[in-house]
């Protein structure tokens, strides 16, 4: 049997309601960080662009011990998007440089080349540099005909020959900002012509590499912020095999920050795209040392075009609107699902929080059906599970998770009296049927949400609604009992009694008896396989075996 994927009929992909489609009004979400690439195909100039900042490292620079070098000053007064700025400070240009992953030659004679950026930043009269919420940045990087990887493999040129430039930028509301922005630096720091550029510019090159959209908002909705992404997760999942990625950091009290990165998002109503789309909940570092009254005292919900899978193309600097008009609209219907209006919203330097201009999206109604059909759905997984014949120990399992909102090993160890080969049995079990989470490191074991962990604890109160606290202490004792006496030789007969729950504790049921080992070479089973089932938890640690005397690097 393969063990790529579950293979047990728990483990299928539930179908979400059709979403309605509303038309629905409301302050637009701030386009905040942007950046753009493109191929300038100046190869068979005399200088192309990479060239020339090769040539400007080496005549303000020289040594990377001395860098960062000053490329540029900058006249706040001749760039419209670029303020005044700080009183005592001027704008600059830094250049640094860093390895980079093409080179020439091979083997001894093997030669790196280096990229190099471009930062703006503020610099005061001792010389000291500063960052500002006002970034820009260029990254030149050669595609060059004769360039090659290490090993030798040749460099491939996706827009022809030339020198490709990535611009970052912040607080820019058109791709035509940004694709000025970078012109303006390439002009103003290695002093070519504007009418050059646009020339050797590659058409199809001007991809988007960065768009973000979000809105800042009262600390005091964080908690419903970060739920109502976590339902979404748990949709999404469930409506889709999605390519998705959760990152969230859990107290017992709730949630601190949440991340969601997925590719579905048209399951729940969203325009359809063909790049993922990453939205987050999150604050600056150091939030709690602002007072209330400051803007970085609040989080922000932020929408973030996110690449795209395998070989696909980027989105054309062309389909920028189209890229915005999704990104907002995700932030708008999250912010409308957790009940945050406009009074709820946080102005800053950069955005009008409450007083933003009104704009209308598409918003995916339905979201109570979909919540509901996926619940439905947990909550029958949870009453199987809890109901395994002739055994207890996965309703104890879920129970210690319910009480505790979240349980480690070492918990469910000492309040199941289960061993810890069975405990990781069962809850790799639980996580592939959507039933339950491992989060962090040690392990914390969680419900996927804290509406699952309210219909947990509802629904194990209706299978045993007579079971008390010293109910599952009693059989914890009973467990730890039974395991020491088949671990001591003079006792018998216990072993062989039938419908126990902890006949699970090895998960396989192999303890008890003497063990079997064999090579890997005699078993049916690939490499990737076992890779598989030793992350999975599937095996534990202390069944697999390697030999360590005939390699320096096994240690």
């Amino acid at each position: 049997m393969s063990i790529d994927t579950p293979t047990s009929p728990e483990a299928g992909i539930g179908t979400l309601p059709d979403p309605r489609i509303e038309d629905r009004v409301a302050p637009q979400p701030a386009a905040h960080g942007a950046a753009v690439q493109a191929v300038f195909n100046d190869a068979g100039r005399d200088l192309a662009l990479y060239s020339a900042v090769h040539q400007l490292w080496y005549d303000i620079v020289g040594d990377r011990d001395e860098e960062p070098g000053i490329a540029a000053e900058l006249d706040h007064h001749e760039l419209t998007w670029l303020d005044a700025p700080t009183p005592g400070r001027e704008w600059v240009v830094k250049l640094t440089s860093s390895r980079w992953k093409a080179g020439t030659g091979s083997g001894d004679d093997y030669s790196a080349y280096y990229k190099y950026d471009l930062t703006l930043r503020e610099r005061d009269e001792d010389g000291d540099l500063y960052k500002t919420g006002k970034a820009c940045s260029l990254r030149v990087i050669p595609q060059f005909e004769d360039l090659n990887y290490k090993d030798g493999e040749p460099l491939t040129l996706q827009y022809d020959e030339g020198s490709l430039v990535r611009c970052s930028t912040t607080w820019a509301d058109t791709a035509a900002e940004v694709e000025g922005r970078m012109l303006d630096l390439l002009e103003i720091v290695l002093d070519v012509d504007r009418g050059r550029l646009l020339a050797d510019r590659n058409a199809d090159s001007r991809r988007l590499t960065k768009a973000e959209a979000h809105h800042r908002f009262d600390i005091g909705w964080k908690r419903q912020v970060v739920e109502v992404l976590d339902q979404t997760r748990e949709l999404i999942a469930y409506g889709g095999q999605s390519e998705i990625e959760a990152h969230q950091r859990r107290q017992r009290e709730g949630y601190l920050e949440a991340l969601l990165d997925a590719d579905r998002w048209h399951l729940l109503g969203f325009e359809r795209t063909s790049y993922d789309i990453e939205l987050k909940c999150y604050q600056a570092a150091g939030w709690a040392e602002f007072p209330r009254e400051d803007p970085a005292h609040h989080p922000k919900l932020e929408a973030s075009f996110a690449g795209v899978d395998g070989d696909g193309p980027l989105p054309h600097v062309d389909e920028w609107d189209e890229v915005m008009s999704v990104l907002r609209s995700v932030v708008s219907a999250h912010l409308e699902w957790a009940g945050i209006g406009r009074d709820e919203l946080i102005a800053d330097d950069y955005q009008a929080g409450p007083a933003s201009p009104e704009y209308r999206y598409k918003h995916p109604g339905g979201r109570r059906e979909q919540l509901r059909e996926r619940y439905e759905a947990v909550g029958t997984e949870i009453h199987r599970e809890a109901l395994k014949a002739n055994t207890q120990a996965v309703y104890d399992i879920l129970r210690v998770v319910a009480t505790e909102s979240g349980a480690s090993y070492d918990t469910l160890e000492e309040r199941t009296g289960l061993a810890r080969s069975t405990i990781r049995y069962h809850v790799s079990r639980l996580v592939d049927v959507g039933i339950a989470e491992k989060v962090g490191n040690p392990v914390l074991v969680v419900f996927p949400s804290l509406a699952v962990l309210d219909e947990a604890e509802e629904i194990l109160r209706r299978i045993y609604p007579d079971d008390q606290v010293d109910d599952m202490m009693d059989r914890a004792e009973a467990r730890r009992e039974r395991r020491e006496e088949r671990e001591d030789p003079s006792a018998v007969g216990d072993d062989v009694r039938e419908g126990r729950d902890d006949q699970d504790d090895a998960g396989d049921g192999d303890r008890g008896r003497r063990s079997e080992w064999a090579y890997f070479q005699d078993l049916a089973l690939e490499p990737h396989q076992l890779a598989t089932a030793l992350e999975k938890e599937y095996l534990e640690g202390d069944e697999v075996r390697v030999r360590t005397d005939r390699r320096d690097w096994v240690e």
